[in-house]
């Protein structure tokens, strides 16, 4: 009995998680549900919080999850055990993060959003300008909030707030008002008081925010039925499917028969040519990227001479480097992305020896996922750099 009396609990919880939910209907409130609205995390410095990405300019630090001791910031946090810190700087670079909303903000609807804002008095780092000498990035800010169509991308200014001065936490509300298109993701940026003549060090606490909810009750339009249009008649050729064009490297290879693909896990420095065969695939380990970039990061060109030597102790085998992102950002900018890291590393292979006919990339965007996208472990599952076995002499 009581196995059973859990079990319809957990339904019943199910039904009721944001997750979950449905379209509203006519009249009742939209709810949209941030994740980790509190920004909890291992307080460290240059790295976002979990499930919070990297909006900012490439070539800067991203944002910390305060309080971190490093930069003497030591408020008490208002909801929880860490919150958000995001700068501004006098190089006029702004610090910010965003994600993908579960539902997306819709195009002439009012939404209500607030959240938890204060000023560290004090906020010690070193700049790009004096690379030892710390300044105090004490001065105030607003925060912004931008709707965008992808990651990243500022599409539409929601919502400006007042310049945060207080030391103390304040309830900030704002109003989103989406006039341009709907939009799928939202940025939270630390901007300039303006109007301004010169950019300046400055910084704002963030903190338990709150979902975003539609000002009134959604009032969607009845459609009136066309007697004309009922029951139309699609016809579909079977002949024809969409396409995806993906970038790859020209290279005078010859044309190698499609082979079953085999998943052999991670990539071994031991791997020997006579282990492989035609459309195995292995994963690149420790091959990092910053958030939003395709730049790797040093610990990563150390792991690739790994493969560098596999290359160059087998000059007869043709392998394609295929980049892979996860599902959360539009299929546009996954491919971008994808892309991107995939020539990266086949350039670095190439400059380090390895001939340009021993090496194929290929973006794959987020099409062939591995895991779910719905925990931090299957987004970074799915986030991975692999190499295909493409021909075996």
């Amino acid at each position: 009995m009581n196995k059973i009396l859990l079990a319809c609990l957990a339904v019943g919880l199910w039904y009721a998680s944001p997750a979950a939910a449905q379209k509203p209907k006519a009249g009742e409130m939209e709810m949209i549900y941030l994740e980790n609205p509190s920004f909890e995390d291992i307080p460290r410095a240059g790295i976002p919080p979990t499930d919070w990405l990297d909006c900012g300019p490439m070539g800067e630090t991203p944002p910390d999850v305060q309080p971190y001791g490093g930069f003497k910031v030591t408020r008490t946090p208002q909801h929880g055990s860490t919150y958000l810190g995001l700068v501004t700087r006098d190089n006029n670079t702004t610090e910010s993060v965003g994600q993908r909303l579960s539902k997306p903000l819709r195009q002439n609807q009012c939404y209500d959003f607030s959240l938890y804002a204060a000023r560290s008095a004090t906020y010690e780092s070193a700049t790009k300008r004096s690379q030892v000498q710390l300044y105090n990035f004490d001065k105030g800010v607003t925060v912004r909030i931008w709707g965008g169509s992808s990651m990243g991308d500022r599409g539409e200014l929601l919502a400006t707030s007042e310049v945060i001065e207080s030391t103390e936490w304040r309830n900030v509300k704002m109003k989103l008002n989406p006039s341009k298109r709907d939009y799928q993701y939202i940025c939270i940026e630390a901007y300039y008081k303006t109007p301004t003549l010169f950019p300046y060090n400055g910084n704002v606490l963030l903190d338990n925010l709150s979902p975003i909810s539609t000002c009134e009750p959604v009032n969607e339009p009845i459609a009136q039925a066309d007697p004309k249009k009922e029951n139309p008649k699609v016809n579909i050729s079977p002949k024809t499917s969409p396409t995806v064009t993906v970038p790859s490297v020209k290279v005078d290879t010859p044309v190698v028969a499609e082979k079953k693909e085999e998943d052999k896990g991670d990539f071994k420095s031991d791997l020997r040519g006579q282990d492989i065969k035609v459309g195995d695939i292995f994963r690149l380990q420790k091959l990092y990227f910053p958030a939003d970039s395709a730049k790797m990061t040093r610990v990563s060109e150390n792991s690739l001479m790994e493969l560098f030597s596999f290359l160059k102790n087998n000059p007869t085998v043709v392998i394609e480097i295929g980049g892979h992102t996860n599902g959360l950002p539009e299929h546009n900018y996954c491919d971008k992305l994808s892309s991107a890291r995939a020539k990266n590393v086949a350039e670095f292979l190439i400059k380090k020896g390895i001939p340009p006919q021993q090496i194929q990339h290929k973006g794959y965007g987020k099409r062939k996922l591995v895991e779910s996208d719905s925990t931090p472990y299957g987004r970074e599952r799915n986030q991975r750099v692999e190499i295909k076995i493409l021909s075996v002499k």
